[in-house]
């Protein structure tokens, strides 16, 4: 199974390593980030992602859905070209506000 993680970087934001692929995306999304109550966004560093296909963007609209929900908004930084281009293809590049 490829490696995944999502931890806490020191500006209080998140930071993905790792891929997320259709052999781990069950696990991604039970590590849904939470977002804090009343924040207004959560920032997360996707610069050590590695690769993307739609399986881990699948795990990131579902992120973005569930912050959504919450009331608050995710805000993917430093994603990947192959990523960007997945998300536009699939024309959800603004919801995941990548465009």
């Amino acid at each position: 199974m490829p490696f995944f993680s999502l931890e806490a970087d020191t500006l209080g934001g998140l930071r993905v390593s790792g891929a997320i692929s259709y052999a781990n995306a069950a696990r991604a999304l039970e590590q849904m980030p939470h977002p804090v109550h009343g924040a207004e966004a959560m920032a997360i560093d996707l610069g050590a992602l590695q690769g993307a296909d739609s399986a881990t963007l699948a795990v990131f609209i579902a992120w973005s859905a569930a912050a959504h929900r919450a009331g608050t908004s995710l805000r993917y930084l430093r994603a990947p070209q192959g990523l960007c281009n997945l998300a536009k293809l699939c024309e959800v590049d603004g919801l995941l506000g990548l465009g």
